[in-house]
């Protein structure tokens, strides 16, 4: 017999025996250490990586559980689970943060290390609001974390997903101040969520509502009230800062202040900007003309022709009868002024502004060389079958008639500045003015020798609206008439 089958032999004898029987307990306890130690490389962060598909594919099915992720223990004191976590409330009450959040590179940073599936809402830009549609706005980003990268959900989306990835824009009306937002983050591993409630944190602008000047017609070197009215959507105090590009105010940061024209005639710029207690703000300009003429500051009274009863004479004396004509026009030498723009000669009346935003006046010749030696009676100025353009009296104050002076020439730019006498204002189209100032006026051309009368018509105020379209009233040459008695 071999040496190895002896020794074979002494094992076998020594098991029968019973002296190696408790060799089986400790075999088995080290197999149940073994595997209940092994448990413990799973809180590696690369080990469990790698395991947790294993886990979830082959024992989740024998122990017939559903899918679970492996993670860190939760600390129960601090509450660290992102299913269950409390959001920080600083950062869901309407302000924003020092730091913007950036989604992508904070889940770029969660894949990498294994992080466990969470969501949390922070606001990156608002309150801010916008006066176009009265709103108050903010943008919030979805921080999240997870593996695989999860999918991001909101319960609404005002920017229609221009907001930008894992973000959204949510627009608060004035008359519906608050609401709630809810995100979701969904992937393999399941699905968390997180709300915050947005609430109307915005300074509306202050409104501006009107500018006006104490007069119609301004003049160099004169004092005039300039008001404002203004008010603010949140009731908040209003302060005024007020600039003029010619001549001074008294006070620039009162509600009514008292402007002092400068000595040259030109368009001049009034602007007052207002601010709220808040910090909001608003702006209106308006364009003033500053004439150099003194003419009477109030409306004439529209009078009837004058009549005169014939006086009973003697048989042997005779009165020169009346007679009236209607004066011809020079059509060539009329027209209109866009000031600043185009010159319209030859063409339509028109007076008011332009589609450029700039004043415009109508200029009328009339030829009155048949009247020379003549005594006028009286004179009635008409205009009929006016074509209104926009709504000037929303804005404009009134349509004036002036007496002016440019010669047997077309008009041209430099004539819209021409010093005119004030005639008479009027408050519709169908115009008919036979004010006293129109005779004498007439007659002292008459008197200088003139062969021409010559008339310009304009609106008084702001002059533009600034909303880039025609405000204003239009006659044909033909439709202006000037009927003379003598």
């Amino acid at each position: 017999m071999s040496h190895k089958n002896k020794s074979s032999s002494k094992e076998n004898s020594f098991i029968k025996n019973g002296n190696g029987i408790f060799l089986i307990p400790i075999a088995i306890f080290l197999v149940f250490a073994l595997i209940s130690w092994s448990w413990l490389l799973l809180l590696s962060p690369g080990i469990s990586k790698y395991a947790e598909p294993f886990i979830n594919k082959y024992l989740n099915g024998i122990m017939g559980q559903k899918q679970v992720a492996v993670t860190a223990p939760v600390d129960d004191d601090n509450h660290s689970d992102a299913a269950v976590k409390e959001t920080d409330p600083g950062q869901h009450a309407g302000g924003t943060n020092d730091e913007e959040p950036d989604p992508d590179n904070d889940m770029a940073s969660a894949e990498e290390t294994g992080d466990k599936l969470s969501i949390r809402l922070q606001i990156y830009e608002g309150p801010l609001y916008s006066a176009a549609d009265d709103t108050c706005y903010y943008r919030i980003a979805a921080v999240v974390t997870g593996n695989p990268k999860p999918e991001v959900k909101f319960s609404r989306d005002d920017s229609s997903g221009n907001a930008g990835p894992a973000a959204t824009q949510i627009n608060l009306k004035r008359n519906a101040t608050t609401y709630t937002l809810t995100a979701t983050a969904s992937n393999v591993n399941g699905t968390v969520m997180d709300s915050m409630t947005l609430s109307w944190g915005c300074n509306a602008s202050p409104v501006i509502t009107e500018m006006k000047l104490s007069s119609d017609i301004i003049y160099v070197s004169k004092q005039y009230d300039v008001s404002v009215t203004a008010s603010d959507p949140e009731g908040n105090a209003i302060s005024y800062k007020w600039t003029v590009s010619g001549g001074s105010l008294d006070n620039d940061s009162l509600q009514n202040v008292k402007w002092t024209t400068p000595s040259k005639p030109e368009n001049y710029e009034v602007k007052v900007e207002i601010t709220d207690s808040m910090g909001a703000k608003s702006a209106k300009t308006i364009s003033v003309y500053v004439g150099s003429a003194n003419a009477p500051e109030t409306t004439a009274k529209q009078t009837a022709p004058e009549t005169t009863s014939p006086e009973t004479t003697a048989a042997t004396t005779t009165e020169p009868s009346e007679q009236s004509i209607n004066l011809g026009k020079k059509t060539e030498e009329g027209g209109y002024i866009e000031y600043g723009g185009q010159t319209y000669a030859a063409g339509n009346i028109y007076a008011g502004d332009s589609a450029g935003n700039k004043p415009c006046a109508g200029f009328i010749s009339f030829d009155i060389g048949s009247l020379s030696g003549k005594n006028v009676k009286s004179a009635k100025l008409t205009f009929s079958s006016g074509t209104v353009q926009g709504k000037p009296l929303e804005y404009l104050d009134a349509f004036w008639i002036n007496i002016v002076e440019w010669g047997k020439r077309p008009i041209a730019q430099k004539d819209f500045k021409l010093a005119g006498v004030a005639v008479q204002s009027f408050a519709g189209p169908n115009i008919s003015c036979t004010a006293d100032k129109l005779k004498s006026e007439l007659q002292k051309a008459i008197n200088d020798g003139n062969s021409r009368f010559q008339i310009r018509v304009h609106f008084a105020g702001p002059y533009t609206d600034n909303d880039d379209t025609r405000d204003g009233w239009e006659y044909l040459q033909q439709n202006i008439n000037l009927k003379v008695t003598y």
